[in-house]
């Protein structure tokens, strides 16, 4: 695998009273291989010796140091979207010095923080201070140490925060959000970040990856984190077909998961980043591993790259026997059988994936005898239970 070098798709984002139409240039992008199961990394900081993974990563989520990296891997820098996770600026330091870039809750005297930290203080993205500031001492140090990407955490489009207001340089409060999750103002204001953030990357020569995740409960938010993915580079799901690690996605869900995917896949690198419901991927039911290498297969192009991990088992190199399963190259796009599964033909064998929580799906084979990825022979009809999927050869 050899780094390849892209011209950042232009991106057209219409928003109230702005419009966006960003051509960056030549980006550095991972170039994951054609064939096989394509790999990423979630954080390196546990894995010492990286060549364990030369030939098998493409692309590593918040890679540290950028030092002693396989040749052709293509690393990143973490940074959180909106708030600032440096040790050295804690609340009190935004207190004193700007205390008018600190979002607070709609009691405003509560502020916002992210991720359960008490620390790292979430600041008004709308404020061209705090943008620049942003970019100065979390982006551009990034550049300056070689990375070519930067790996944007929380990318969330709608209010999953509570973020209400913030005061101006005299104390007064600043309203500027309503409560709950789905105000049209918070949207706009953040996606307009994200345009112009990703904007200042390009002129640095840096790709933006962002994890958008999760995709959101109603069509609205749903429609809003599309429009993200859409903005950045490379998009990374946490959620994946696991809905995150809590339970695997089904039916509706499922369906809407898919479609995105879909639309996605063949234009920038994705990482789908699947969780299992153990602590550790070792324990993991076969059903649950299974489902997840059979969705990727599902809906990957050759720039979709697949994380398997247990729940926040992030950091350690992991790896599977069914991480090494190669089918070829897609042989078509996947399809819809009577049965109600979905199938993925590759030139040696088939990927197919029933997403209903309650019904089973039985799959009329083509004539021969087609072996599944622990060694069991079908042959005539194979059928798959609800939530399932099954990988085939020849």
């Amino acid at each position: 695998m050899i780094r390849l070098v892209l011209a950042a798709l232009a991106v057209t984002l219409a928003l109230p009273g702005t419009a966006y139409a960003a051509r960056g240039p030549a980006l550095v992008l991972p170039d994951p291989p054609a064939n096989g199961i394509a790999r990423a990394q979630v954080f390196d900081s546990q894995v010492p010796d990286k060549s364990v993974y030369q030939g098998k990563v493409s692309f590593t989520w918040g890679a540290f140091p950028i030092t002693g990296q396989p040749a052709g891997l293509v690393p990143s820098r973490y940074m959180p979207v909106i708030r600032d996770n440096s040790p050295d600026r804690p609340l009190s330091w935004y207190q004193a010095n700007h205390p008018d870039w600190i979002m607070y809750k709609e009691d405003r005297v509560t502020p916002v923080f992210q991720s359960g930290s008490s620390q790292a203080v979430t600041l008004d993205m709308a404020n061209p201070a705090a943008r620049q500031f942003m970019l100065d001492n979390l982006v551009k140090p990034a550049a300056a140490l070689g990375y070519k990407v930067i790996a944007m955490d929380n990318v969330v489009p709608w209010n999953w925060t509570a973020a209400s207001g913030h005061y101006d340089q005299n104390g007064t409060w600043v309203q500027q959000y309503a409560s709950g999750t789905d105000d049209p103002a918070y949207a706009a204001a953040f996606l307009d970040y994200l345009c112009w953030m990703k904007k200042e990357m390009h002129k640095l020569g840096l790709a933006l990856a962002g994890n958008i995740s999760p995709l959101g409960v109603n069509a609205w938010q749903r429609q809003q984190s599309a429009q993200a993915v859409q903005i950045v580079d490379l998009w990374l799901h946490e959620g994946g077909f696991t809905r995150a690690r809590d339970a695997n996605i089904t039916d509706d869900e499922w369906a809407q998961t898919f479609a995105l995917y879909r639309s996605v896949v063949g234009v920038k690198p994705v990482v789908t980043v699947n969780q299992t419901t153990t602590t550790a991927l070792a324990n993991a039911s076969q059903q649950q591993v299974d489902w997840i290498i059979a969705n990727y297969l599902l809906v990957r192009e050759q720039q979709t790259m697949l994380t398997l991990c247990g729940r926040n088992e992030y950091g350690v190199w992991l790896d599977r026997p069914e991480l090494n399963i190669d089918l070829g190259t897609p042989a078509g796009a996947p399809v819809q059988d009577a049965s109600g599964a979905w199938r993925r033909d590759y030139q040696l064998g088939k990927a197919l994936v029933n997403p209903s929580s309650t019904q089973s799906a039985t799959v009329t084979l083509p004539p021969g005898t087609w072996t599944d990825s622990h060694g069991v022979a079908h042959t005539g009809q194979v059928t798959l239970i609800p939530n399932s999927g099954l990988i085939l050869t020849s």
